[in-house]
């Protein structure tokens, strides 16, 4: 039986205290989901539509392979979101990058995916923010005490230092602690418990709440040349997509394959553009100073690839 034989040693196993001890710059990362987003632009990549299973209510585990042949870069990830996970002391998202051999397949190296999954996902709301948004924006951060609302506070320092940034969760408590933890980043954190006030005061609105039972937003909130970013589904009512100007995503194939949940979420969702169409210099993004925009970015692998490859250069 010796071809059912396979040395774990044959491949490098990455945890998540070594990609911390890495250090990677998050400047690192914005600059990667740039070109990740040139790579999609242009067609060189591989990567269909996120297939899934759902265990729990409001959780689940997703498999998520990528090709990107100009980088020579295959490879999958597999992630879990799990939205009760922290109150059993687990992080709600949790999962692993598999690097691939292009020739062979074979498993080259098996990186933990908590912080590069939390990272890429806001550095593509910033390059969204960057492209969409008003200049010198004022930030709003809904589900921002969650590890993805955190990794959000650190790319907005990164990239917009010196921002406003109104932050909110379901706890306050919780809220003063994260501005406790952040006293050091370049940006002013302010908490803001009421919802509507945020939406109202913020030009671009970060939506990173996790399980939502019913819509917590309404549309006469919104205000002229608005970006919305939603993170996270379900924080609208389904009409919304309606009553905007423009929405647009990381990629159309799979914001639209129906097993993801957002065509359940809104009927009508039809994306107007691509976001690596605006970062190639493609198409103009934002038409008017008056148009409020609605982003849905799903997640690609080609960014959780691009940055798991840099990690493995620094270690």
């Amino acid at each position: 039986m010796l071809w059912m034989i396979r040395r774990v040693d044959q491949y490098r196993l990455v945890s998540a205290e070594q990609i911390a001890a890495a250090g990677l710059p998050l400047q690192d990362v914005y600059d990667l989901v740039i070109e990740g987003f040139k790579l999609h632009a242009s067609g060189e990549y591989e990567c269909p539509p996120k297939q899934g299973v759902h265990t729990r209510p409001d959780a689940f585990m997703h498999a998520m392979p990528a090709y990107l042949p100009t980088k020579d870069l295959a490879g999958s990830k597999l992630v879990s979101v799990y939205p009760d996970n922290p109150a059993k002391g687990l992080a709600a998202t949790t999962g692993l990058i598999m690097m691939m051999d292009p020739d062979t397949g074979v498993i080259t190296d098996i990186l933990d995916a908590q912080w590069v999954t939390n990272a890429r996902t806001a550095m593509v709301s910033m390059v969204t923010a960057e492209h969409l948004a008003k200049s010198n924006p004022v930030f709003g951060l809904v589900g921002a005490t969650g590890a993805c609302g955190q990794a959000h506070i650190e790319a907005i320092a990164t990239i917009f230092p010196g921002s406003r940034v109104l932050i909110n969760s379901r706890s306050q408590e919780r809220c003063e602690a994260v501005v406790s933890d952040y006293l050091n980043e370049p940006c002013e954190l302010v908490v803001t418990m009421d919802q509507e006030a945020l939406v109202k005061e913020c030009d671009v609105l970060i939506v990173c709440t996790s399980r939502l039972s019913q819509p917590i937003f309404q549309f006469d909130w919104l205000h002229a040349g608005q970006s919305v970013l939603n993170v996270h589904a379900g924080a609208w009512p389904g009409e919304i997509t309606e009553q905007i100007d423009r929405v647009s995503c990381d990629d159309r194939a799979q914001v639209l394959d129906p097993t993801n949940g957002l065509v359940g979420s809104y009927p009508a969702l039809d994306p107007d553009f691509e976001l690596g169409a605006v970062v190639a210099g493609e198409h103009p993004g934002r038409e008017s100073p008056d148009h409020i925009i609605f982003s849905f970015n799903y997640g690609l692998a080609l960014f959780d690839l691009l940055v798991a490859d840099r990690i493995l250069a620094v270690i």
